[in-house]
């Protein structure tokens, strides 16, 4: 085998045993081995990446388990030919003589909105090695408590709390995580609710979307204040084209019925009328 299809680093966050089948997988997968090449042996593998032998001999163990690799007795380890079966072929960009043309579906003049087009916050993927990043959500791996994780994802893991968290709960939320909302994190901040007025969302951006689906329509006229959250007034601008910006914040929000306003906004950054 190509001494270059397999190399590990010694400073990485995955463990030795990863890296070797993550390596072997990947070159099963893009082809780069073919079905009567042998394996190296798992003393000749661990020879060459200078590693101990029981580490190969676990990796090789796990790609026999997963079914990338087979072993023939006195022979060593193949690639299996279910493995090859479900790699993906290169798409091929000509075309044989005959052969019917690809049918190209347009998707681009299909689309209805293009949220891709709007004005997004970037964030570069190296945020954190930046002094002050300014950027909001994202943890900070120095206050993370780590250990109350751990100790949560070891009691969720076991059998007793197995089926609380596998079952489907249809359209119920968790009830343990409703009551720790309303309990714990609700009181905090001067709320006073019950367990039918608590929604889970996966985020912020969910709930405006659910709440702005709920209200907005594409007759509605939106005034939002500037600066505001740009993934609100994104989501406004995929439900109407009634967008207005108000340079001045507005000191309250006011819900009328008839012509002026329709539905109210509890956030402090939007009007909505229709």
């Amino acid at each position: 085998m190509r001494d270059w299809l397999v190399h590990i680093r010694r400073h990485n966050h995955s463990s030795l045993q990863t890296q070797i089948r993550e390596a072997l997988v990947s070159a099963i997968l893009d082809r780069q081995l073919a079905r009567d090449e042998p394996i190296p042996s798992t003393r000749k593998m661990a020879k060459s990446l200078g590693v101990s032998r029981n580490t190969v001999v676990l990796a090789y163990q796990g790609l026999l388990d997963d079914g990338y690799l087979f072993a023939r007795e006195r022979s060593g380890y193949f690639v299996a030919d279910k493995a090859l079966e479900t790699t993906i072929r290169p798409v091929r960009t000509d075309h044989a003589a005959g052969a019917p043309p690809r049918i190209d579906p347009q998707w681009k003049s299909r689309l209805l909105k293009h949220p891709a087009a709007q004005a997004n916050i970037f964030k570069p993927l190296d945020w954190q090695s930046y002094a002050f990043p300014f950027i909001y959500g994202q943890v900070d791996h120095n206050l993370f408590p780590l250990a109350e994780w751990r100790d949560c994802a070891r009691q969720a893991l076991g059998k007793k709390w197995l089926g609380t968290w596998t079952n489907d709960t249809w359209a119920f939320d968790d009830p343990l995580l409703v009551e720790q909302i309303r309990r714990r994190i609700l009181p905090r901040r001067g709320i006073m609710a019950s367990d039918d007025e608590i929604l889970i969302t996966l985020g912020a951006q969910n709930a405006l979307y659910l709440i702005t689906s709920l209200l907005i329509d594409d007759r509605s006229r939106v005034a939002m204040e500037e600066p505001g959250f740009p993934d609100m007034r994104n989501i406004f601008r995929l439900k109407t084209a009634g967008l207005t910006q108000d340079a001045e914040p507005q000191p309250s929000i006011s819900h009328h019925r008839g012509n002026a306003a329709d539905a109210p906004s509890r956030t402090p950054q939007a009007r909505i009328e229709a």
